[in-house]
């Protein structure tokens, strides 16, 4: 039974507690060095905290879910939790499962997060915790982890930021990876806000042309999760008040930046498009509609960081079509109300 119980646990994970709070890492055996970079990054001395913190033979579980000690106790505030009002309460941190253990000597910078793969979550969860690490002055480094799904939009930014390909490491929902030195920036902001530093620094990443680009766009969301089923009809009407319509998807982020450089309104449904309103000048006023039954506050809090109007407008819903999406209509009349404001 000793063996079978041992074969068990190297093929699989538990946490062995869980730290609510940053400030309690004085608590844990195994924390190196902490550096706040909040004044540094933000300008602020006050609001949320921004700690960049060495854990040794820190562990990064699967696909960048959680940071733990080597000792196994999860540090909250270094990776969000989706799924659970309190954080304290996740299935993660309740359950063993299958996760073969890796060692890796060196040093890593967690960069990804468990969302890393949709452009909003990388963009502005993940891309700004760079900004933290080189505040924190940690420019050497074997390993730069993140997501197991590759993206052009990633490579685009990691191209941008230098990260030598040789140093992308993939991390995978089947191991737990532990490395001799694990730095971790906290979270940018808590899940829905938004900070207006973050959004700053990503957009002095993609200087704007002088140049006069279009001032209304309609974003495509392309064919998703959510299907607005009147858009044809929604972007003839928008096309006759002077709106160009655009397909983020198609583009790379330098171009998505150079699109949105000039915008005065953008109208679009809710989704990860939306994200390039940080490349919009102040003032533009933003329209997102809404399936009722899937709102969140993510743009509508961008759209405060980055100096925005923001309108929204919720859909009427349409029965499913029976491949699992929400479909839903929108008033257009409405929309190019708002648009003409």
């Amino acid at each position: 039974m000793k063996i079978v119980s041992q074969i068990v646990r190297y093929f699989s994970w538990k946490p062995g507690g869980y730290l609510p709070s940053l400030e309690l890492l004085e608590t844990l055996r195994g924390v190196g060095s902490k550096h706040d970079v909040t004044s540094a990054v933000s300008g602020s001395k006050s609001g949320h905290l921004l700690t960049v913190v060495e854990v040794n033979d820190g562990k990064v579980i699967g696909d960048l879910r959680m940071v733990a000690t080597a000792g196994d106790v999860v540090v909250g505030g270094l990776q969000s939790l989706f799924g659970a009002a309190n954080a304290q309460n996740h299935y993660l941190l309740r359950r063993r499962r299958f996760r073969m253990q890796k060692y890796r000597h060196g040093t890593a910078l967690l960069l990804g997060t468990a969302n890393g793969d949709n452009y909003y979550h990388w963009l502005l969860d993940c891309v700004p915790r760079w900004k933290m690490l080189q505040a924190a002055n940690w420019r050497d480094y074997d390993y730069v982890l993140l997501d197991s799904k590759p993206s052009p939009f990633q490579n685009e930014l990691l191209d941008l930021l230098k990260v030598p390909d040789g140093k992308r490491l993939r991390c995978s929902k089947n191991f737990v990876h532990q490395f001799e030195r694990l730095v971790v920036p906290a979270m940018p902001f808590p899940v829905e806000e938004v900070a207006p530093w973050a959004c700053s620094w990503v957009r002095s990443l993609f200087p704007s042309e002088k140049i006069a680009g279009p001032e209304k766009i309609y974003l495509h969301r392309g064919d998703g999760r959510r299907r607005l089923v009147n858009e044809t009809e929604l972007e003839t009407a928008l096309t006759a008040h002077g709106f160009i319509s655009a397909r983020p998807g198609q583009l790379s982020v330098a171009e998505q930046a150079k699109l949105l450089s000039s915008a005065r309104c953008v109208v679009a449904p809710h989704g990860a498009a939306l994200t390039n309103l940080i490349f919009a000048p102040p003032g533009a006023l933003l329209i997102e509609l809404f399936h009722p039954q899937h709102k969140n506050r993510c743009y509508v809090n961008l759209a405060k960081a980055c100096g925005h109007r923001y309108a929204g407008l919720d859909g009427h819903p349409v029965e499913r079509d029976g491949d699992g999406k929400l479909e839903y209509s929108i008033d257009v009349d409405a929309v190019v109300r708002l648009a003409e404001n």
